[in-house]
């Protein structure tokens, strides 16, 4: 694969856009016969699997100090946000989760700013403010969440989830900039994997997917999940940062709603007015942050 031909480099950003678009709808499924955490423990499983060979390659090359960092990223980037997207549309719409994910650049900017000695343009910090009060909208406009407050608490979830993804972009960029695309994907998702697979042996997963039918049907839909869009995209990721900048990789952000809202029409989720309005504001927000003064 070329990543410095053009053509290759919009189809592969579209691909990723398709890819984790649908993510979201993968684990929706994954969730009809799993519970949210049994989804993203799976999740990670499949994910740290596909990309454990790349990983070994480079193994007694990694130091102590970058597998402490690599856990930091494993747990933060993957782990935790796993469980909380996963948790959230247990409640909530897949095509709000996926939107309320695209505030990942902002958060990664403001926790730049915050913790990582970053400087923000005054472009990026108005991007920030843009961005989050579109997400403010967005999740009060919801009629799901006006009839159940309790449903706020499910909206939050990938928000939180988006705010670590913010922490694990800063750590891999000041921690581990030396580091190839594949220890960082791979050793990321193998500190987090294997924990993982191993607690699935002691409460009982594994026997209870090998007598259950309908679980192991589900599974496939988890390690389509786990293998392209989490270790695969990821790592085709990494390496289309690494071939073009920063800002035309960051534009996957724009794509991943749209592609998610495709299925939440298809699917008949709540799909009505507000959603375009905040996705719209929110993605002002983003591109503010994206400019390239800011990268």
């Amino acid at each position: 694969m070329d990543f410095r031909n053009k053509p290759f480099q919009f189809f592969v950003l579209l691909a990723l856009g398709i890819t984790w678009g649908s993510s979201f709808i993968l684990m929706k499924v994954g969730l009809q016969a799993f519970s949210a955490f049994e989804v993203a423990r799976w999740r990670m499983v499949f994910g740290a699997a596909i990309l454990l060979p790349f990983l070994l390659r480079h193994w007694s090359a990694i130091s102590k100090s970058a597998w402490i960092w690599l856990l930091a990223v494993g747990f933060i980037g993957s782990g935790i946000p796993a469980i909380l997207f996963a948790s959230g549309i247990t409640r909530i719409d897949s095509s709000l989760a996926a939107i309320i994910n695209s505030t990942a650049p902002l958060f990664t900017l403001l926790v730049g700013l915050a913790f990582f000695q970053l400087i923000v343009s005054w472009k990026g910090a108005l991007g920030i403010i843009i961005g989050l009060a579109g997400t403010i909208f967005l999740i009060a406009s919801q009629r799901k969440i006006q009839a159940d407050s309790t449903a706020l608490i499910y909206a939050l979830m990938p928000l939180i989830g988006s705010i670590c993804y913010g922490f694990s972009t800063n750590i891999i960029k000041s921690k581990l900039c030396d580091q190839p695309a594949t220890v960082i994907s791979g050793g990321a998702l193998f500190v987090v994997g294997l924990p993982a697979l191993i607690s699935m042996g002691f409460d009982g997963s594994v026997s209870l997917l090998l007598s259950d039918p309908k679980r192991q049907e589900t599974l496939l839909f988890i390690a389509l999940l786990g293998i392209v869009g989490t270790g695969l995209a990821v790592l085709v990721f990494n390496y289309l940062i690494k071939q073009t900048t920063v800002l035309f990789a960051a534009s996957v952000t724009y794509l991943i709603p749209v592609f998610a809202l495709i299925w939440g029409w298809i699917l008949q989720e709540d799909i009505n007015t507000s959603i375009f309005i905040g996705m719209a504001i929110i993605f002002f927000g983003v591109f503010l942050v994206n400019l390239k003064k800011n990268n």
